[in-house]
């Protein structure tokens, strides 16, 4: 994770790269934002650590990039994305 920024509209959006990602610390950093947000996105390759339990109300989405990123748990919602469009 490299910033957790609110955003508004896919044209915000900045991806960066580099590997060594935690998506506890990310998704808890989210979920420490005021306003609570109702739905956490993130994008990964899905080699990281995920949260054990679903974040009560909020809705978590990962887009996983490529054919083989791992499964994330049951609760979060998953999107497959090709790594070439």
């Amino acid at each position: 994770m490299h910033a957790v920024r609110r955003v508004g509209s896919v044209g915000e959006v900045e991806l960066a790269g580099g590997g060594g990602t935690d998506m506890r610390v990310g998704i808890a950093h989210a979920l420490s934002a005021r306003p609570k947000p109702s739905i956490v996105v993130v994008l990964t390759d899905g080699y990281t650590p995920w949260p054990d339990a679903a974040p009560g109300s909020v809705r978590v989405v990962a887009g996983l990039v490529g054919r083989r990123a791992p499964e994330p748990p049951p609760w979060i919602e998953t999107i497959r994305i090709p790594e070439t469009l």
